[in-house]
């Protein structure tokens, strides 16, 4: 009896920390008939800061590297400038190091909330109690004198895609569509590693590594 109620408990632990998860992949896409890629995975982040894209690029390599997919980083090969000034050279270069397939990142779309809430009912001083609507102007002192405490809770809604190519036909073999829901007290580099954990997850559920 006890074991089966630690099963539960453990099911309903899992239910609650997949509800609360900040990440998760919306949709994926897969060629028909594409073969796994050989060679390594160049990764390549698709974003001016250079932090940003050292960080997410090292931890794609480091988790494909894990699950036992080779794979090498772009940012000290070349910059995104000089990628978009020749691509075939970028292909040459990337493939010299090893690389038959390129996984691109790229930032797809940002939204954002702000909502705001009063807990502990209406509060006012002590001249004025209620809610006068006689008139503009008491309703408008009534709300002015209102000392209710009012907290914001701010979210930000991040959506990337995540695309792999075959650096030799340039054909896309998959792609997968992520959210990613921050709210102002999260650790945002934190969750970079779970971000990419179930984007790979996805790639090896779909069959593309």
């Amino acid at each position: 009896m006890k074991t089966k109620l630690r099963h539960l408990c453990l099911c309903a632990l899992a239910v609650l920390l997949c509800s609360c998860a900040a990440t998760s992949v919306k949709n994926t896409w897969k060629a028909p008939n594409s073969q796994r890629p050989t060679g390594k995975i160049a990764v390549l982040t698709i974003d001016e800061r250079r932090d940003l894209r050292i960080g997410f690029e090292n931890r794609f390599a480091t988790y494909l590297e894990r699950g036992g997919t080779p794979a090498l980083t772009t940012f000290n090969l070349l910059s995104l400038g000089q990628i978009k000034q020749d691509k075939q050279a970028a292909a040459e270069r990337f493939t010299a190091d090893g690389a038959g397939s390129i996984l691109i990142l790229r930032l797809k779309g940002v939204g954002s909330s702000y909502r705001e809430t009063q807990p502990g009912g209406e509060r006012y001083t002590s001249t004025i109690t209620g809610w006068e609507t006689t008139g503009w102007y008491d309703y408008f002192s009534v709300g002015y004198m209102d000392m209710s405490p009012t907290y914001g809770n701010e979210k930000l809604s991040v959506v990337l895609e995540t695309s792999l190519y075959d650096l030799k036909t340039e054909k896309r073999l998959w792609s997968g569509v992520s959210e990613t829901v921050l709210k102002e007290n999260m650790d945002r580099v934190a969750e970079m590693d779970p971000l990419v954990q179930k984007i790979i997850a996805a790639m090896r559920k779909d069959g593309a590594i």
